[in-house]
Order: C-alpha cells, then structure tokens, then sequence
C-alpha cells in the first residue's frame, strides 16, 4: 500500500513537473511575426509618415454624406508607424513609453488583431493583447484575450494596465484604450475638428491588414 501510494505521488509530481516545464516553454515563445526594425531606419520613417499622413487625409477628405468609404490599412505600415513614431506622437499628449516594455508591433489575421510586446515584469518575455473588434449599433466592442509568449492567461494578470486620472481628457485615445481593455464599448464615431462626424461601420479582418469601412456626416447617426 505504502509503496502504491509513493508511485501514485511520484506520478502527480512528474505530471505537474511536465505541465510548468510546458507552461514556461510556450511563455517564452516569441511570435515569428514579431521583427520591429530601427528606430532611425529611414525607409521605415518614411512608411510611418506615409501611413500617419494618408490616414489623416482619408479621413479629413470632404465626401457626400451618403459615401461610404473604405480604408486598407496594412499591418507593415502599422508596425513602422509604433517603431518610428509612437515616441513622437506619446511625447505630444505629454507622455512617453512605459519603462520595461519593449517596441510594440501587430500581426493582423481574420482571427484578430494581436500586438505583442516584450514585457520586463515577466522576465523580458512578449506579452500578447488579441483583439477582435465588432460594429453593433454604431458602438465598436472588441473581445479581448491575453497571453505570455503562446500561454494564455488572464487579462488581469497581463502587466500591462492604462491609468489615466480623472482630470484626463474625456476623448484622449488612450482612455478609449483602457475602456475597450476593461471590456466596455465606445462611440465608433470619430469627430473632426471642423465638427464633422466619421462614422465607423465595420472593421474587417483580412491577413496582414484591415480594412476600415466608414461614412462621414455633419450631425451624429
């Protein structure tokens, strides 16, 4: 019996051995995806500008109300955009990027939109955010799961959380942000500054790129 019941506890011990040696191999899985280049790399400053400067012109243009319009925003021009111009655009809204994380960069797949980003209170390993986004009645919700590496864990326990003061403004993206990562919905409305209104009405999913489908009005929907 005595000996039984040895066997039956070395069993467990050598299971649990194998499933925390499994867990701590697929968190230290980088994605193949994940390449961010340099900072100074001077064709992929040029991408970013290209991609910051058009998307503000797609959505500035003066369209008749009933036009719906499309955008394909391709994953590359996004991770040029993080790599190049994310410090630029955080150090306007008088921020800069968190200490312990690395380059952020995205892989777009029907299955979601993943961004990664190596992360130092997890041992410099990438933390992972997958987001789905979905149009219902003109509020954008987006179903959110996290990972380390290829092991997926709890949201709550990702490390990587948007604070903001109340005192913040209302409309800054970074609290759309932690809303959408709070599992709340926002206005899939975007105003402009001549007090006209886009009107998000879908966001497909394709491989290595999205495709925004969008109206813009004077007054809201």
């Amino acid at each position: 019996m005595k000996k039984r019941t040895t066997c039956i506890l070395i069993g467990i011990t050598t299971a649990l051995f194998a499933l925390g040696l499994g867990a701590w191999w697929l968190a230290g899985l980088t994605p193949s995806w994940y390449a961010p280049v340099e900072p100074d790399d001077p064709a992929a400053i040029a991408i970013g500008q290209t991609a910051e400067y058009r998307l503000v012109e797609e959505f500035q243009k003066i369209r008749p109300p009933d036009d719906v319009w499309r955008l394909r925003i391709p994953e590359d021009a996004i991770n040029a955009w993080l790599a190049t111009r994310l410090p630029q655009w955080l150090d306007g809204q008088g921020m800069s990027w968190p200490d312990g994380l690395g380059t952020p960069q995205v892989h777009i797949a029907p299955s979601g939109i993943v961004i990664g980003v190596p992360n130092s209170s997890v041992g410099g390993r990438m933390t992972t955010l997958r987001l789905k986004p979905k149009i219902v009645g003109n509020q954008l919700h987006c179903a959110v799961s996290a990972g380390v590496g290829r092991l997926p864990i709890p949201i709550a326990i990702v490390g990587i959380d948007v604070e903001l003061d109340e005192s913040s403004n209302s409309e800054d993206p970074l609290r759309y942000l932690q809303k959408l990562l709070n599992g709340h919905s926002i206005d899939a409305l975007i105003p402009l500054v001549d007090r006209r209104i886009v009107t998000i009405q879908a966001v497909d999913l394709e491989n290595e790129s999205m495709i925004v489908k969008a109206a813009t009005s004077l007054t809201k929907p």
